[in-house]
């Protein structure tokens, strides 16, 4: 099948030029890779009830790590683990693994961690998606490879919420001419997503949001990822999923 090879080829050529492009883009528009990026390290033990302690786990990108806050009370996962605290009664020990530039398929180094976690399992929140808009991959091969991790935490035990994929469009470094192909690029992720975990076991929780682009202080310093208020926005949407836990573990 020599024509489908040579289309196959093609289409990965297209797909490293198009990333390309988009990082090129970023650059000259002043972003600069987020390799050595510090956010506040939250993990620990949240809320003063007594009893054994639930665990949460976070896994995913630079929005699931909370770049863009600059204390420990602003992020995403101290937040949340004071949401589930209060609506379980129970004492939340969290861990946060996800880091910032993290791919769908690059999770899995994430996973094998979660998976030694030497805490019974309990809620794991994943936010992932944004990095693979922007590098090119795959839509449907990120997707897939998301239920495979939702598969892997399910069949650990955990009840898992993924924060589908917000409007990479709707970032204010990304220059006009690549906000349409962006903006296109997440809300089919955001679709893809929504369908393969809910297959998986997991619940989905839109994070797009048309506040995202008309109001800048839902942004950080960067202008790439999201302030303290932005992350208080993803919360707004997580936080039902979280409060309608009922785990017992």
């Amino acid at each position: 099948m020599p024509s489908l090879r040579n289309s196959r080829r093609l289409t990965r050529a297209a797909r490293r030029i198009a990333a390309d492009l988009i990082a090129r883009a970023l650059v000259s528009n002043g972003f600069r890779p987020q390799h050595h990026t510090t956010f506040p390290l939250a993990n620990g033990t949240y809320g003063d009830h007594e009893g054994p302690a639930l665990s949460l786990l976070v896994l995913g990108d630079s929005i699931a790590a909370s770049v863009g806050t600059s204390t420990v009370e602003e992020t995403l996962g101290a937040q949340c683990a004071a949401t589930l605290s209060h609506a379980t009664s129970r004492p939340v020990r969290l861990q946060v693994l996800a880091r910032p530039g993290t791919t769908t398929g690059f999770m899995k180094h994430q996973l094998r961690k979660a998976l030694r976690h030497p805490h019974p399992a309990g809620v794991a929140l994943i936010i992932v998606g944004g990095n693979d808009v922007v590098a090119g991959t795959p839509l449907r091969l990120a997707a897939k490879k998301l239920a495979h991790h939702v598969a892997q935490l399910r069949q650990a035990g955990w009840h898992v919420l993924v924060g589908t994929c917000w409007d990479v469009g709707h970032v204010p470094a990304v220059r006009h001419w690549l906000r349409t192909p962006l903006s296109r690029r997440s809300r089919r992720l955001e679709h893809l997503q929504t369908t393969a975990v809910r297959r998986a076991g997991a619940v989905a929780i839109p994070l797009r949001d048309p506040r995202h682009s008309t109001q800048p202080d839902l942004f950080a310093a960067d202008r790439i990822h999201p302030s303290a208020h932005g992350h208080a926005l993803h919360l707004q949407a997580i936080a039902t999923a979280l409060t309608s836990t009922r785990t017992t573990r």
